[in-house]
């Protein structure tokens, strides 16, 4: 049966192999069961099958609708809900498997029927809601679907949710069929409103027929249209990323609408996002809509649970189960990049858990987060061949100069993503848009009028047929805000009063959310809402509505007076934090917002914390300092008190991590803000502050290079540590660093040693290292200057392997940094290149920029030749470019060598002086005698400079600083040359 085409005893040998795979597979499952005649699979504990699974649950729920048994009813039919997961066997195509295929989906929709009828006749409406929302999905063209959840959901008393479901059969059979809803759907409709008012607002019976219930056809885009489908196919091998630019109100989303309609002909998964302006954009919100929509929900339930507990961090199942601000969390994204990235993977292995070619669209890129950048980033890297295309549209005139632009620059140059720019219409493209809409030719003049009116861009040129239905009389530039003005005038005094609510928003909302924080009733404000989705200002998006266009959304916010937006605002964050009272932190940066322009900084404070510490959670670190910089603001407005001191130090204390891990400990940001905590930390008299800060600022002054500084700093973090034991360990280690910097190689060998002595197991430095891994690392350095080379190289080793041991990738990143110069000092190249070969992948591939810039230094030193002279200096212009300068007359002397190895002199000679010239303007001086050595080798008179030389190396190895100093003196008294 399984080879008809071979031979009875070659189909039993195919059939003893895939039963050694598959036995093989089963690991010890007693689920097969072969003798000499059969071959049957036994279902049980140990193995369950969702097809069979389904197929005895809707057989009970059948049993239990016939019996009208309640509970047997809601527990079976719940079963073969969840058994049924998406289309039997997604991806093949055989004959047998479609017919199976859709018997199964019939099957499924027939009990979706059944139950609901049930539901509805047993008195409980809410229950057959959930039941004709699933029937929807699984075949959205079939208007009886929508009839039957209109009708639950006009006898659970939900008129506004009725009204949103016409709405979305409507607008998806205009999409996809090109046809309006049939007489049955509207009357159904119509009863569901039938308490409304039907004069209110101005409308009719008659708004089913409106001249403005098609969409025009997409005209002039045959190119682009291509272009996308070119790319689609593309795709198909690999993931892609495709930006479309252009103009507010060229067509952007028009024509990623056309693609989207031929890509689900083709049984591919659709998904669609978009972004918005303002602050109150939840991190990854993009992504976040994504990955709710019903296909991708479905693909994360087949994830392993290590995966699926990733993707719950941003869409839990249980919003109840899921805190932001709770302890587990809170902990988790403040430094730990690795973290970051086993998220970013979780998110995308939802993506390739989908069994079907993917499209994902996202709208208004120029206002997406930094986090979703970064994640699509990510995607088209981790995604390899998976059929996955993410389309996005951005407006250029915001893209220009943006960190956008510079971010699409950058994945444009790693071949991540292609620009598709998009500018207005022909004027014989506009002839026929205008010809299609009047439906009468268009004349000369009356088509110079409009491209002299609208310049041809698609949204101003309807808009400006739409305000007459003709040809309108001339328009200049100026007059293409007046056209949304005038369109948004002529609407009546209640449905400009709803309008001007929606536009407060900001985003898309939910009937709900206008209903609560109107002062109008229900019934009207579900007509008004009606009145506007006919007359395409809003439309249907997502769980609720959106304006059909921001720049509608921008023309009705801009007609609100001062004093009723500040009026709007504070109903808008009312009504959300009503209706959200179960689960602020979901509306949290909304809350803020809305609080924020209602002129209410006391609660809008709260609730930005609330976004912070949920943008921490997620790895946002752009936006959670945001959130926390704003909470600062609002607290400096405060009158001065003790009260406001301790607050504002606990918001720095919230501040810094994310900050620290979105900048880079170099920044003279963070390093203003650790300023600030010691000035409060001593206004307030707390010394654990006080200390903590200043071994933060120990770590930033000297990253940046001022090393003396950073050995202040250190001393003092000592002095206050003895209050605090727990610190201890730290405050040895800022002052063993910073000592050994300024060549002070005994009181740095002595400091490392208690650094390690009193570190910890939980004991983690300010920037995230163990500290016990880290002193080690470090030490390692002092041990070599003082002569002890065996010692420094089992510190080394004994500190990359400690941080193995405790498998945390920053200190291994570190330990492996450190190590790597070490077995430069010690000449051991084999050992170099693999320890630095092992530090670039680990930082390539957790963003350990800092060290990933010493792994370059120090690979181009030993790769050699002008290949790598380039490389060392790639990898110090990129510590230069983020302020790092500590350590940089080692790095210059790299550099110099590598010119040496290349015969050329000079160039080393100048390198040098740089170097000497830095470690004395930056009291960096622990390479200094070996800058000076190797500068007085390449100076006149040989003889002294060989003298030098040895002298130099005897000091070394006798570990006399003495000696060193002694030949420092006389390389100064030297006579200029």
């Amino acid at each position: 049966m399984l080879w008809p085409d071979s031979q009875g005893s070659q189909a039993r040998t195919n059939l003893r192999r895939e039963l050694h795979h598959l036995r093989a597979v089963l690991d010890g499952n007693p689920c097969l069961e072969v003798d000499t005649r059969f071959l049957c699979w036994r279902s049980g504990a140990a193995c369950v099958v969702d097809l069979q699974e389904f197929r005895e649950a809707t057989l009970s729920t059948l049993e239990a609708l016939r019996a009208g048994l309640k509970p047997a009813v809601e527990h079976h039919s719940a079963r073969a809900f969840a058994a049924y997961r998406g289309s039997f066997l997604p991806g093949y195509d055989d004959d047998w498997v479609l017919e199976v295929r859709q018997d199964l989906a019939r099957t499924q929709l027939d009990l979706c029927d059944r139950v609901t009828a049930f539901w509805l006749s047993y008195g409980d409406p809410a229950a057959a809601v959930a039941v004709a929302r699933r029937r929807i999905l699984l075949e959205p063209l079939e208007e009886s679907g929508y009839r039957t959840l209109m009708r639950a959901q006009r006898e659970a008393g939900d008129r506004a949710g009725a009204m949103r479901t016409y709405h979305q059969c409507a607008t998806l059979l205009e999409r996809e069929l090109a046809v309006g809803p049939s007489a049955g759907t509207r009357a159904e409709f119509h009863l569901a409103l039938a308490g409304v008012d039907r004069s209110v607002g101005g409308a009719s019976e008659s708004a089913d027929d409106a001249p403005w219930s098609s969409q025009p056809e997409l005209v002039g885009r045959a190119r682009e249209q291509g272009r996308l489908l070119s790319a689609w196919r593309e795709a198909q091998s690999g993931c892609r990323i495709v930006t479309v630019v252009g103009a507010a109100g060229v067509g952007k989303t028009r024509l990623v609408a056309a693609l989207a309609d031929a890509v689900r002909r083709q049984d591919a998964v659709v998904v669609e996002a978009r972004c918005f302006a303002g602050t109150s954009a939840v991190p990854l919100a993009p992504v976040a809509d994504w990955l709710r929509s019903p296909a991708l929900r479905m693909a994360i339930g087949r994830l392993d649970p290590v995966w699926r507990a990733e993707v719950e961090r941003l869409v839990p199942e249980d919003h109840d189960r899921h805190d932001p601000a709770g302890p587990g969390t809170r902990a988790e994204g403040k430094v730990d990049a690795w973290q970051r990235l086993r998220f970013f993977e979780g998110l995308a292995r939802a993506l390739r858990a989908v069994d079907r070619p993917l499209l994902l669209t996202v709208e208004d890129l120029q206002w997406c987060d930094k986090a979703t950048m970064s994640w699509l980033s990510f995607l088209s890297a981790h995604l390899g061949s998976d059929p996955v295309l993410v389309v996005a549209t951005a407006r250029d005139d915001e893209v220009v100069g943006s960190d956008l632009s510079a971010r699409l620059d950058t994945l444009q140059a790693a071949g991540q993503v292609e620009l598709h720019p998009l500018t207005n219409l022909s004027a014989g493209d506009v002839a026929r848009l205008a010809e299609g809409v009047l439906r009468h030719p268009v004349a000369d003049d009356e088509l110079d009028l409009l491209m002299s009116g609208t310049g041809g861009n698609p949204f101003y040129l309807l808009e400006a047929l739409r305000r007459t239905g003709a040809t309108p009389g001339p328009l200049g530039p100026a007059d293409l805000r007046g056209v949304l003005d005038s369109r948004l005038a002529r609407l009546p005094e209640l449905t400009r009063d709803v309008v001007s609510l929606a536009a407060c928003v900001g985003r898309d909302f939910t009937l709900n959310l206008l209903i609560e924080a109107s002062d109008l009733d229900e019934e009207c404000v579900v007509r008004q809402v009606d009145e506007l989705w006919r007359q395409r200002i809003l439309e249907e998006h997502g769980r609720g509505y959106d304006f059909a266009h921001h720049l509608l959304r921008d023309a009705a916010y801009g007609a609100i007076s001062p004093p009723r937006r500040w009026l709007l605002h504070r109903r808008l964050a009312q009504a959300l934090e009503l209706l959200y009272a179960d689960r602020p932190d979901v509306v949290a940066a909304q809350l803020a917002e809305q609080y924020d322009r209602s002129g209410r900084p006391e609660r809008a404070l709260p609730f930005y914390e609330r976004a912070a510490r949920a943008a921490t959670a997620v790895f946002a670190h752009a936006e959670s300092v945001r959130s926390w910089q704003r909470c600062l603001e609002l607290v400096g407005e405060a009158p001065a008190s003790s009260q406001r001191d301790r607050r504002e130090l606990a918001l720095l204390g919230e501040l810094l991590p994310p900050l620290n891990a979105w900048r880079g400990y170099a920044s003279t940001e963070l390093e203003g803000y650790e300023r600030r905590q010691v000035v409060l930390g001593e206004r307030l008299g707390l010394t654990t502050v006080r200390c903590t800060a200043a071994i933060a600022l120990f770590t930033t002054t000297f990253v940046q290079g001022h090393i003396a500084e950073s050995h202040r700093w250190g001393k003092q973090a000592l002095t206050l540590s003895a209050h605090h034991p727990d610190l201890t360990g730290q405050a040895h280690l800022a002052v063993a660093g910073s000592a050994l910097s300024l060549g002070s190689v005994p009181l740095a060998d002595r400091h490392f040693r208690m650094a390690c002595d009193g570190a910890g197991e939980s004991d983690f430095l300010p920037i995230g290292t163990r500290t016990a891994v880290h002193a080690q690392a470090w030490w390692a350095h002092a041990k070599w200057l003082s002569g002890d080379i065996a010692g420094a190289a089992a510190a080394s080793s004994d500190a990359v392997q400690h941080a193995r041991d405790i498998d945390h990738p920053y200190s291994l990143a570190v330990s492996l940094a450190y190590a790597s110069i070490t077995l430069q000092l010690v000449g051991d190249t084999p050992a170099l290149r693999e320890s630095v070969g092992e530090l670039s992948e680990l930082c390539e591939h957790y963003g350990f920029a800092y060290y990933g810039a010493w792994s370059t230094v120090i690979g181009g030193w030993a790769e050699g030749g002008m290949a790598g002279l380039k490389t060392a200096r790639a990898g110090i212009d990129a510590l230069e470019l983020e302020g790092s300068l500590s350590r940089m007359p080692y790095w210059l002397s790299l550099v110099a060598e590598l010119h040496l190895r290349d015969g050329n002199p000079a160039a080393a000679v100048a390198v040098l002086d740089a170097a000497t010239s830095f470690a004395t303007e930056h009291d960096d001086r622990w390479w200094l005698p070996e800058v000076l050595r190797a500068r007085a080798a390449l100076s006149p008179g040989s003889g002294s400079a060989v003298r030098l030389h040895h002298a130099m190396a005897l000091a070394r190895s006798q570990s006399s600083v003495t000696l060193l100093e002694r030949c420092r003196a006389d390389l100064d008294a030297r006579p200029p040359t």
